[in-house]
């Protein structure tokens, strides 16, 4: 007895020791239901616009999914989660029957299609020989365009068509090549709900399959299963920062289709460079624009990246060369201003073969408070309150900063006055912002007052 007790007491102190060495995090974080479910963020919202508000609050790498619901009549409530979380919950298929990508508004995208006809109106057509012959020609045009390496085995094919209808979806994987948003895709509007592989629509029994004639090639992998990686590869968004990472852009203007045959890259844009279009946080761009006026030298931001994962904002400077690494001016290149909104810091990077080379990256400075995203969102309730209260409206909408003004920024320091395709733009979100909320149910605003059957619907995991 008196051993089993010594050996007790001892079985205590190696514990307490090892507590004592790598003692429990202060900061409790949730799991969903199972102690091996990986810890995350899972958050309901009733609205698209709340969602991607509390995104932006989140350090962690979370994104937006819009769910249809089982019960009710089909709308979409908005979840907030990673795409691990997600995975881990959403392979075994038996709950979350009906998800949709949210492609956010001005976010770095990959090349996507979304494809179809009606075949009993077409009887003679070849879908999949169709499918084949549009692979061929966007994959020819991003060469001749881009010089973009591309194959019928970097695009993702996925198929959900019915006896009526042929259905596909084409997922472009460029090697380190992105197109700067879902407008320079060309092909969809802002916010768009993009189906998850493996989905179906709502009272449609078919989901999103990988096509017979699919040749994506998958990368071997011991830590992922095919399921995954093409669970991952179908993402519009998942498109990860890097030093070698090329941004495209697609001017569809007129006047610039006869020059650069319609399509438009940021290898050799410079239409940009004595004025921009302002990010969706003007106070971060007049930050930057005060950290390249400096010292007699009127420098100024060429364009803007914003890479959602990350929460980083890459800004490309004109006029203003000093590097921290060289510590003087460069002769002939550029620099660059990165804004690690989760951080809360900025840190310099330059276009110089040299710098690159060396992989330099300055300090990592603190962003002043009044320009951090807790900040920011904090003074946009209030002004969106006080408006409210000075309107005497009751019902209160706050606007994603993200979704601002949607045109070119008025400074006239940058541009000379509004353009009427950026005018024509915001009043479109406008309308469809309208729309969405008028199709929504009363939820009040509130979190807590989703129904809990849909809660439970969407939460319920065996």
């Amino acid at each position: 007895m008196k051993r089993r007790w010594e050996a007790k007491l001892k079985q205590i102190e190696e514990r307490a020791s090892r507590y004592e060495r790598k003692p429990l995090s202060s900061v409790y974080r949730p799991r969903l239901s199972k102690p091996e479910e990986p810890p995350s963020i899972w958050k309901l919202f009733p609205r698209q616009t709340q969602a991607f508000n509390f995104v932006k609050s989140c350090k962690e790498d979370v994104h937006v999914f819009a769910l249809e619901c089982e019960v009710g009549d089909g709308q979409r409530i908005y979840l907030v989660t990673s795409y691990v979380q997600l995975w881990f919950h959403y392979k075994s298929r038996k709950h979350l029957l009906h998800c949709y990508e949210v492609i956010p508004e001005k976010a770095v995208c990959k090349l996507y299609f979304d494809l179809e006809f009606n075949k009993l109106a077409n009887p003679g057509a070849d879908g999949k020989k169709m499918v084949a012959l549009l692979i061929e020609h966007v994959c020819k045009a991003l060469q001749e365009l881009y010089r973009a390496n591309c194959s019928a085995e970097d695009v993702l094919n996925l198929d959900s068509s019915t006896d009526e209808k042929f259905s596909r979806h084409l997922i472009f994987q460029l090697h380190d090549v992105a197109f700067k948003d879902n407008i320079h895709v060309g092909v969809y509007t802002r916010n768009r709900n993009f189906r998850l592989y493996k989905s179906s629509k709502k009272g449609k029994p078919v989901v999103l399959e990988v096509a017979e004639d699919n040749r994506f090639s998958l990368t071997q992998s011991e830590n992922t299963s095919e399921e995954e990686q093409y669970f991952l590869s179908s993402l519009v968004s998942n498109v990860r920062f890097s030093d070698t990472l090329r941004i495209l852009r697609c001017d569809a203007s007129e006047d610039k289709q006869k020059q650069a045959g319609h399509f438009n890259s940021t290898s050799t844009s410079v239409e940009n460079i004595e004025g921009f279009q302002a990010s969706p946080y003007p106070e971060i761009d007049q930050f930057v624009l005060s950290l390249v006026n400096k010292n007699g030298i009127k420098g100024g931001i060429r364009r803007w990246n914003y890479f959602f994962p990350e929460e980083l904002l890459v800004y490309d400077i004109c006029k203003y060369r000093w590097c921290g690494n060289i510590g003087r001016a460069h002769k002939s290149n550029n620099i660059m201003i990165l804004v690690d909104l989760k951080n809360e810091v900025w840190y310099q990077k330059c276009h110089d073969p040299i710098c690159k080379a060396e992989n330099f990256k300055s300090d990592r400075f603190p962003l002043p408070a009044e320009i951090c995203l807790p900040f920011l969102l904090k003074e946009e309730e209030e002004f969106a309150t006080q408006e409210a209260m000075n309107d005497g409206t009751q019902s209160l909408h706050v606007p994603s900063s993200s979704a601002s003004s949607g045109g070119v920024c008025p400074d006239p320091d940058w541009d000379t006055g509004p353009d009427d395709t950026y005018f024509l733009e915001a009043t479109e979100d406008a309308e469809l912002a309208e729309a969405a909320e008028n199709s929504l149910p009363s939820y009040n605003g509130g979190v807590d007052e989703i129904p809990d059957e849909v809660i439970v619907e969407v939460l319920q995991n065996s």
